[in-house]
């Protein structure tokens, strides 16, 4: 049965595997925790840099929608050779699949719940139902992993695998489910007996482990890639700051646009803009309008709001549209048409993408949008 070293299987590649990590070499913080910068996945399916990626296999994601330089990410689904996707609902990268495995929902699995949270608290979330043949993403990941692999690394079962989550307290999956709830201990100011969570056990405002990664080790202010500053020659075509991190309350990112209850709540996507430059652009509430950057343009429906300073741009994201047939109307109003994924604008330390600053312009969408 595996056993799971705290820093993660990938530590167990050889140093010779380590080094084909994808864009590893270049955000060294991401690939010390095994996170991948997605421009580097796109850059080895389109040009296969630094090697070809002939195959995909997607859990609980949408980058289609979700992920900066929509076109590209399009192109780069097309281009592969082979992908499956797990997901509950037909998303538009679902639709670029070859292969679409339904997923189980959390009324469907049996999971310690909220193991990764650090409140000190865990619950057995027990199975409810089976909605026909669909799989939990941990027994796919678990039967996937049989077969590519050493059998050995993995469990025979996901039952064997909560056994061996729960092992440090004693107790099996079954007799956890009899409990319902497990706290752990309450140890106020443990800092003074064992220090705190770091290399020198001290609080680090010098962090030594991005000193050891080659990071900068002290925190500090990075201007965005585009910006009136970073980019002053943009300006005079893209006069305005574009955020797109408004949230909204009826959905997660790209998630639950196919619910219609929620959707009649908030039916269209919104952008926000400042009542003097809507007069100067001529928009009013309810109007579609279409924002524009130097990568793309998608439309999006016109609300007046003093809360948006003027010059500034507030757009909404994760936009598909699951009632329209072509496309699901992944291109329409999906702001991540808009934005940049090049990997020099990316932190230099994890490689993420900036989504949510850069400029733009705003004008009138076309009637019928």
């Amino acid at each position: 049965m595996i056993k799971v070293s705290t820093l993660g299987l990938h530590k167990r590649l050889s140093p010779e595997q380590r080094k084909k990590r994808l864009g590893g070499s270049k955000f060294r913080l991401a690939d010390f925790i095994a996170v991948l910068n997605p421009k580097a996945v796109w850059r080895a399916i389109l040009e296969e840099d630094p090697y070809p990626v002939r195959g995909l296999f997607l859990i609980s994601t949408n980058p289609l929608i979700t992920r900066a330089n929509a076109r590209e990410v399009k192109a780069a689904l097309e281009r592969v050779d082979f992908m499956v996707v797990a997901d509950f609902f037909l998303t538009p990268t679902a639709q670029e699949a070859d292969i679409v495995l339904p997923s189980a929902t959390w009324l469907e699995v049996d999971y310690v719940a909220d193991l990764w949270k650090r409140h000190g608290l865990v619950m057995a979330r027990q199975k409810a139902v089976q909605v026909g043949d669909c799989w939990s993403d941990y027994q796919i990941l678990n039967e996937l992993g049989k077969r590519v692999g050493d059998a050995e690394d993995w469990w025979p079962t996901v039952r064997d695998a909560l056994d061996y989550i729960l092992s440090p307290s004693g107790l099996t999956w079954e007799e956890f489910c009899q409990r319902g709830v497990l706290r752990g201990d309450q140890t106020f100011r443990k800092y003074l007996r064992q220090g705190f969570s770091t290399s020198t056990k001290q609080v680090e405002l010098y962090s030594t482990l991005f000193e050891r990664l080659g990071c900068d080790p002290l925190p500090g202010y990075l201007e965005p890639a585009e910006s009136p500053r970073a980019t002053p020659e943009l300006l005079k075509e893209y006069p305005y700051i574009l955020i797109t991190g408004a949230r909204i309350p009826y959905f997660f990112h790209s998630e639950n646009r196919m619910v219609e209850p929620l959707r009649r709540r908030h039916p269209d996507p919104i952008v926000e803009i400042n009542p003097r430059l809507a007069q100067e652009k001529g928009l009013r509430d309810g109007q579609w309008a279409m924002i524009v950057s130097r990568r793309g343009r998608c439309q999006q429906k016109v609300k007046v709001t003093e809360r948006v300073p003027y010059g500034m741009v507030a757009a909404e994201h994760g936009w598909w549209f699951p009632e329209e047939k072509d496309g699901l109307g992944w291109d329409r109003s999906n702001i991540n048409l808009l934005t940049e994924n090049d990997m020099e604008g990316c932190d230099p330390a994890m490689g993420s993408t900036n989504l949510r600053t850069l400029l733009c312009n705003v004008h009138k969408a076309e009637e019928g949008r």
